[in-house]
């Protein structure tokens, strides 16, 4: 039986499911969303090899995540313009409200980034937005004031949470793309954005927040698991997928590993070599393979 050679060739999109490619030969061919689900792929050579996202995909990937990262800064901009209208409010109750909510902004992101985003949001954000609305019907309902300053304060940290879970999102998918020039775009996009919409300067401050955020997600931080289902969603979607395979004694040496799924694949006494291993999903996350 001779040995199957797909070697220096454009294998883009194509589908090896199930296939038997026992000592095959992969040398510098590009597996960009390649389907290897399956495969019996034992002692296969697949040095200097691309996988992960196509072209294609890549560009549709981008301009999604750019529309909603456009997206969140016109959020971040109705938050900030909120706190700005409550700072200079007539009322004292109001401008005092919006105090309060500048400093609760502050305190989040710094949770967000000791917790994690989830955490934050349903520790922090979630309580404030109950506590806010209950105080300001007490008050409404009892006669000691209108209510209005609970109500504004409710509403800026509700914008707030909302930008922060689409900000976030849209720069974990922009993660995921081979370039970083794209990432920055993503990321200091929606806060440019929002800030020529008269969000000021802490609308950039959050989409910097969240993009730190987000790259420390694709890291594979633990807390940051929400983050995480959002790149292995997308790598599993239009990545290189070798699910199920059996990789044992494959060579990956001088290899670019990104978006591959690895997932339930036997990688026994695979030689990873000096390959580039990024945002890979392995068993159950998104992690960096170890050689």
């Amino acid at each position: 039986m001779n040995m199957k050679d797909y070697s220096h060739q454009n294998l883009q999109k194509t589908s090896f499911r199930n296939e038997d490619l026992t000592n095959a030969r992969f040398t510098d061919s590009d597996l960009r969303g390649a389907d290897f689900t399956g495969a019996n792929l034992t002692g296969t050579d697949l040095t200097h090899v691309k996988t992960g996202i196509t072209p294609a995909n890549s560009v549709w990937l981008f301009l999604a995540a750019l529309v909603i990262s456009l997206f969140s800064g016109y959020i971040a901009m109705l938050a900030g313009h909120t706190v700005q209208l409550m700072l200079a409010s007539s009322e004292k109750y109001v401008r005092i409200a919006g105090i309060i909510t500048l400093v609760m902004n502050a305190i989040f992101i710094g949770y967000a980034f000791w917790k994690g985003g989830g955490n934050a949001i349903k520790n922090l954000i979630l309580p404030a937005i109950f506590i806010a609305l209950a105080i300001g019907i007490v008050f409404r309902l009892s006669g000691l004031g209108t209510g209005l300053a609970m109500l504004y304060m409710a509403l800026s940290i509700l914008l707030l949470g909302i930008m922060f879970i689409v900000g976030t999102i849209a720069r974990a998918a922009a993660g995921t793309l081979s370039s970083t020039i794209l990432f920055v775009i993503v990321a200091l996009g929606g806060g440019m954005f929002g800030k020529s919409l008269g969000g000021g300067i802490g609308t950039v401050i959050m989409a910097i927040s969240c993009a730190l955020i987000s790259k420390k997600a694709l890291k594979g931080d633990k807390r940051f698991e929400g983050l995480q289902k959002v790149a292995r969603y997308i790598t599993t979607k239009f990545g290189t997928s070798f699910r199920n395979a059996r990789l044992s004694g494959a060579n990956f040496s001088q290899s670019k590993i990104r978006n591959a799924d690895f997932s339930n694949a036997d990688v026994s006494l695979v030689n990873w070599g000096d390959s580039k291993k990024t945002n890979c999903i392995t068993s159950e996350s998104v992690q960096t393979l170890k050689a």
